[in-house]
């Protein structure tokens, strides 16, 4: 489900400047423009989470030692912590439903829990700007696993809906009735990137054999939600049961493009004439050994069935070939996949690998789909809205232009740039001033090369994408930026801000913004693909009065093998048509005839043209009409 929500004044938010995200990223993309800010977007939606999710199952080493469902009110209990904000709301409670607040905006009225329907949940939102919430929401009682023989690896399994800004999760466990705690963060920024929503349900399981519960008669858990005006977690059904000995998890994984020379972005449209000169797609994958034992092999792998792909990792960075037990690492393909252009697209699958049996293969793997290779248009997108972007957080950070960086490998003609109009816009959105730029980069400075005139979303542009275009450029090979740019946030408001559709997440470091306050550029810390395309095909509007007189049409467009020139006329009239490139050379031309009133077709063989745009001339008497035909064969 598609969730959009009204956006809203950041007071009291944090910006993420992200700066260990960064210097652990930089070594992974080394080779992209430096000294850009990163801010994470503002408080919005993206409708479901990029991390990849478990899927509860009995587990084959061990039995459930214990669970609860929250179905006895009195066995859990809020604990502020010193940073909590006065008042009942922003505090954990044992509810039935999601609240009404969020419903009203679109998330589910439940966590669809297994047990169900009571579940625990607490909601920044509600709260508030202002309010903080450092809350507990404590198992009263204590757990007795002294059954269990010390050192018996357990993990800690629960159910999950939630909604992500800037919040942070964790799980407590105390061996010592409540004394001292063991932290466990959970859904960190590494996998939930900023503004995700979960599945529903989605399934969570956290190594805790570092607590060294097996054997204490005294064990206690608790979450801990960490937040300031943001969004919500709902939780169900925990329980904890013996782990796997041998057992990797997917963290996350991001396809890349020649990260060591160029920006480091993904393609999900690669038009023809790119193939050749495009590098290919490597990936760089962070994975955690989730197992009770040292993996001495752990190594993630990329295949692709049509193709034949399947490419083995490197060692990890940090920890090289032996991976210890509850700790992460970053593993790199750098055998790129580069496939052929196909009428079907590629799906990749990135899996998790021990050399060994994995005991849980339910939480092993990703997936990069709809590639497509082939065709004309040049994009980053996946074609898979999952919501839409407004600007990014923090005040002084209100976007003028949001842009995707794309490297060109080969010469590209641009005649027109798209972007998806959600379907959903704010509360009071009325009209909006939008053009399309993009600007090439020469190691130091950004310059304009490709400029559209405005255009005016109004309602009608709601759910499409909208196509605007200019006079056709050629873009040479190197670094650029595709800006959509809107008018009315250089005076920013909280409503009336135009959305434009954002796909997958992506390398940090491949989108960013035009700040309205300066107009400096800003990097989105943990993006998704904003859905800007470019097209070699111009629509721009020639001699349109004339082309209504005659009621000019030209089609099939795009065409292959042959068109139609339908046309019709008041008088009669000498008519001739000629076909040009984008050159200006002449590539067909009718035999002038004389035409009576009435409705007529001209019938074109365009077998002989190659792919590209052309243009169609039509002249009747001392009139001319001109519309843009496609060849695509």
């Amino acid at each position: 489900m598609l969730i959009l929500v009204h956006q809203k004044t950041m007071i009291m938010k944090k910006i993420y400047l992200l700066a260990g995200v960064l210097v652990g990223t930089s070594s992974l993309f080394a080779q992209r423009l430096g000294n850009i800010p990163m801010v994470s977007a503002s408080k919005n939606t993206y409708a479901v989470a990029n991390k990849a999710h478990a899927t509860h199952q009995q587990k084959a080493e061990g039995d459930i030692v214990w669970s609860n469902d929250f179905g006895t009110a009195t066995d859990w209990l809020h604990v502020s912590g010193v940073n909590q904000s006065a008042g009942t709301l922003g505090k954990w409670q044992i509810v039935n439903a999601i609240s009404s607040s969020l419903t009203a905006q679109g998330f589910n009225s439940t966590i669809q829990s297994v047990s169900g329907p009571t579940f625990a949940l607490i909601d920044s939102d509600a709260a508030g700007a202002g309010a903080v919430q450092d809350a507990y929401m404590e198992y009263t009682g204590t757990i007795n696993l002294s059954t269990l023989a010390s050192g018996t690896p357990l993990y800690l399994e629960f159910t999950e809906y939630y909604r992500h800004y800037q919040e942070q999760n964790f799980i407590e466990v105390s061996i010592d009735g409540g004394t001292n705690w063991v932290t466990y963060e959970v859904n960190p920024v590494t996998e939930v990137p900023v503004n995700t929503t979960s599945l529903v349900p989605e399934y969570q399981i956290v190594n805790i054999s570092s607590a060294n519960a097996a054997g204490s008669a005294t064990v206690k858990v608790r979450f801990h939600y960490v937040g300031t005006y943001d969004w919500f977690w709902a939780v169900d059904d925990i329980k904890i049961s013996e782990a796997y000995q041998n057992d990797g998890k997917m963290v996350r994984s991001f396809m890349t493009s020649n990260p060591s020379a160029s920006q480091g972005c993904d393609y999900y449209l690669l038009p023809d004439n790119q193939i050749a000169a495009f590098p290919g797609h490597e990936f760089i994958t962070i994975a955690e050994n989730m197992g009770a034992a040292t993996q001495t092999n752990f190594r993630v792998r990329a295949t692709e069935p049509v193709t034949g792909y399947s490419e083995l990792s490197a060692a990890g960075v940090t920890y090289g070939a032996s991976l210890p037990t509850s700790m992460s690492d970053t593993f790199n393909i750098t055998n790129a996949f580069n496939p052929i252009a196909s009428a079907t697209a590629y799906n990749v699958t990135v899996s998790t690998e021990l050399g060994i049996p994995d005991g849980n293969t339910l939480n092993d793997t990703t997936s990069f789909r709809n590639i497509k290779v082939g065709g004309t248009e040049f994009g980053r997108d996946n074609g898979v809205l999952v919501a839409g972007i407004t600007g990014f957080g923090g005040t002084g950070n209100e976007i003028l232009g949001w842009f995707n960086y794309m490297n060109v490998f080969a010469d590209y003609s641009v005649g027109s740039v798209k972007t998806y109009i959600t379907a959903t816009q704010s509360t009071g959105f009325t009209t909006d001033q939008v053009h399309a730029s993009i600007e090439s980069f020469d190691g130091t400075n950004w310059t304009e090369v490709f400029t559209t005139p405005e255009y005016t979303v109004t309602s009608a542009d709601f759910g499409k994408w909208l196509s605007l275009s200019s006079d056709v450029a050629v873009l040479v090979p190197g670094l650029y930026r595709v800006i959509f740019y809107r008018t009315e946030n250089s005076t920013p408001t909280v409503n009336n801000t135009l959305r434009i559709g954002s796909a997958q997440a992506c390398p940090d470091g491949t989108v960013g913004g035009i700040k309205a306050t300066d107009l400096s550029t800003i990097g989105l810390a943990d993006p998704n693909a904003l859905m800007i395309r470019m097209s070699p095909v111009s629509y721009l509007g020639v001699n349109d009065i004339d082309a209504d007189q005659f009621g000019l049409s030209v089609y099939p467009n795009p065409a292959n093998d042959e068109v139609n020139v339908a046309f019709n006329l008041t008088n009669e009239a000498l008519v001739n048509v000629t076909v040009t490139d984008l050159a200006g050379k002449v590539v067909y031309t009718s035999n002038g005839e004389n035409n009576v009133p009435g409705a007529h077709s001209i019938k074109i063989s365009t077998s002989n043209f190659s792919n590209g745009v052309y243009m169609v001339n039509f002249k009747a008497n001392n009139e001319v009409s001109t519309q843009k035909i496609v060849i695509r064969k």
